[in-house]
């Protein structure tokens, strides 16, 4: 793995920062535009995926596409969970433990499901802000992709590194309404029935 995919600084690309300066939901939007448009291109120079967008054979030059500095980090972490499927899964149990970079490749795995890759987008943006605290502007641009882009996309849009407690997936937004609608039921339902309580003392 670390032969065929060694730590390089790829340029920045802005499309990649934008993904750090919008709401979950556009992110994960971006993504899937993202990785079909990357399937498209890796097949173009020597990759052959399956129907599962996974990378069945990859030929030198498509090697030396993904090791060439000027290739975005983005692609070459879309064909690293595609050609490493085998040890990749979305698990949700595991995914807060995972590291930033591995959520970043599972986000953009278009075989995992979508409520997953959701998690795991927002489970990642939440990290980030940790790394803004922690670490130099110097010490971030040595890092690994989305560490080494922290201070673009602050400068874009610092709200999304200052409140992560907004930072919710679409999941987690549908399961707290469906919670409160139940509250919601219940209360109705007990205020109904102390009504018709009142109602029979009245009648004796």
């Amino acid at each position: 793995m670390n032969e065929n995919y060694p730590e390089i600084g790829h340029d920045v690309v802005k499309g990649e920062v934008d993904l750090f300066c919008c709401p979950v939901s556009k992110m994960f939007a971006s993504t899937n535009e993202m990785a079909r448009e990357y399937e498209q291109k890796l097949t173009a120079v020597g990759c052959d995926f399956d129907e599962y967008a996974r990378i069945v054979t990859m030929t030198d030059g498509a090697r030396c596409f993904l090791q060439d500095k000027l290739t975005p980090a983005t692609i070459v972490y879309f064909a690293f969970g595609a050609e490493y499927h085998q040890y990749l899964i979305d698990d949700v149990t595991i995914l807060s433990k995972l590291s930033i970079p591995l959520l970043m490749v599972i986000a953009f795995q278009p075989r995992f499901a979508a409520s997953n890759r959701k998690k795991a987008c927002a489970l990642l943006r939440r990290k980030l802000p940790t790394v803004l605290g922690n670490f130099t502007a110097v010490q971030r641009k040595t890092m690994v992709f989305p560490m080494n882009i922290i201070e673009d996309a602050y400068c874009q849009e610092p709200k999304y590194f200052t409140n992560t407690a907004g930072i919710k997936t679409d999941s987690e937004n549908e399961g707290k309404n469906k919670m409160e609608q139940e509250i919601e039921k219940k209360e109705v339902k007990n205020g109904e029935g102390k009504r018709k309580k009142k109602s029979s003392k009245k009648h004796h």
